[in-house]
C-alpha cells in the first residue's frame, strides 16, 4: 500500500507539472487527438512528401483548406522544394483530408518569375470569400532570383488551378521565400511577411497594400525584427493575428545550439517584433510533438479569430514526410 500511495502521488505531481507547462505556454495542444495528412503510394499522385503549409478556415464552405508544398518521392530534388508546386486539400474537421490537386502552378514560359517552382506558403488569408496565398517564385534553373508571387482563389476554392498576379509583389535583392499574408477582414491593409536572404544577411521583412492584386501597390518590404548575433540563418514558418497582436514564428539556425523556433510579436504590423514572452525567445521542447523534422514548420490554424489547432511537418515512413496536427488544449 505505501508503494501504491507513493505512485499515486508521483502521478499527481506529474499531471500538475504538465498542466503548469501548458499554462505557461502559448502553444497548447491535445496530444490525445492527432490529425495526419499524408500522401502514400496509394494516393492519386503516388507517394509524396508535404513540407511548408498553411491552413485557412472558409466559413461559407464550412471547411478548412490546406495549401502545401508537395514533393513526389520520385523527384530528383526530394526532399527539397525545387521545381515543386502548391497543392490543395480540404477537411471539415482537420481530419480525413480530401486531395483536390494543384492549386498554384509554376510558370509555363522561360523567363516567368515562377517558371522553376512555387513554394513555401507560410500563411494565407481569406477576404470576402477569396483565399489569397503568397508564395516563393523561383525564376531560374538554379532556383535563384526568388521573389514573392501572389495566388488567389475563385469564390469556390476547389476550382483549380487558382489565378496569379502576372508579376511579383515583392522582389528584394537576394532571395525571397517563406511567405505569409494577413488581413483582419475589416478593410485594413493586407500585411505581407517573408524571409529575405540578401546582401545584408537573413532578414524577416514586411510590406503592405490595400489593393493586393495590383503588384505596384505593395510598399517596398523592410525589416521588422533584429536578427540576434547568435543566429546564422532564419526561416519564417508562421504568422497570425489575434486580438490586435501580430505573431511571427521564425526558425532560427544558431551558430551554436542547433535550430530553434522564435516566437515574436508586435501590436504594430510593421514592427519592431520582440519576444512574445519576456526573456524567452524560443519555444520550449514541450511546445513541439515528437516526430517533427526540419524544425517542425509550425502552423497555427485559425477559426473565427482564435487558434483551433497546430500542425507540424513530421516524419512518416521511409523517406516520406508529411503533416501531423493536434487541436488546442481545452481547459
Amino acid at each position: 500500500m505505501p508503494f501504491m500511495t507513493s505512485l499515486i502521488k508521483l502521478i499527481f505531481v506529474l499531471v500538475l507539472l504538465q498542466q503548469s507547462t501548458w499554462a505557461d505556454s502559448f502553444v497548447q495542444f491535445d496530444l490525445t487527438k492527432p490529425f495526419e495528412v499524408q500522401l502514400t503510394k496509394d494516393s492519386v499522385i503516388g507517394e509524396a512528401s508535404i513540407r511548408e503549409h498553411t491552413i485557412v478556415w472558409h466559413p461559407l464552405k464550412k471547411k478548412y483548406y490546406l495549401l502545401a508544398d508537395v514533393i513526389p518521392l520520385k523527384s530528383k530534388y526530394h526532399p527539397n522544394t525545387y521545381e515543386s508546386e502548391i497543392h490543395l486539400f480540404s477537411s471539415s474537421h482537420l481530419s480525413d483530408w480530401q486531395y483536390h490537386g494543384i492549386a498554384i502552378t509554376k510558370g509555363e514560359t522561360e523567363g516567368d518569375h515562377d517558371r522553376h517552382g512555387v513554394a513555401s506558403p507560410v500563411s494565407a488569408t481569406l477576404k470576402k470569400g477569396i483565399i489569397y496565398c503568397p508564395y516563393s517564385a523561383r525564376r531560374t534553373k538554379e532556383f535563384t532570383q526568388r521573389s514573392v508571387g501572389l495566388a488567389y482563389s475563385y469564390s469556390d476554392p476547389e476550382k483549380i488551378p487558382w489565378n496569379k498576379t502576372a508579376q511579383p509583389i515583392s522582389d528584394l535583392p537576394g532571395e525571397d521565400d517563406d511567405v505569409a499574408i494577413i488581413n483582419d477582414e475589416k478593410g485594413a491593409p493586407f500585411h505581407l511577411y517573408h524571409r529575405n536572404a540578401g546582401p545584408e544577411g537573413y532578414r524577416i521583412v514586411h510590406s503592405e497594400s490595400t489593393t493586393p492584386l495590383k503588384e505596384s501597390s505593395w510598399a517596398k518590404a523592410t525589416p521588422v525584427a533584429e536578427r540576434p548575433q547568435t543566429v546564422r540563418a532564419q526561416e519564417l514558418t508562421g504568422a497570425i493575428l489575434i486580438d490586435g497582436l501580430y505573431h511571427l514564428f521564425v526558425i532560427e539556425h544558431l551558430y551554436k545550439g542547433g535550430v530553434k523556433i522564435a516566437h515574436l510579436s508586435s501590436h504594430d504590423p510593421a514592427g519592431p517584433f520582440h519576444s512574445f514572452q519576456k526573456n524567452q525567445r524560443y519555444l520550449k521542447p514541450s511546445d513541439q510533438p515528437k516526430r517533427i523534422i526540419y524544425s517542425g514548420h509550425i502552423t497555427p490554424v485559425m477559426q473565427d479569430g482564435k487558434i483551433s489547432a497546430f500542425f507540424w511537418t513530421a516524419h512518416q515512413q521511409g523517406k516520406r514526410y508529411g503533416l501531423i496536427g493536434h487541436p488546442v488544449l481545452q481547459h
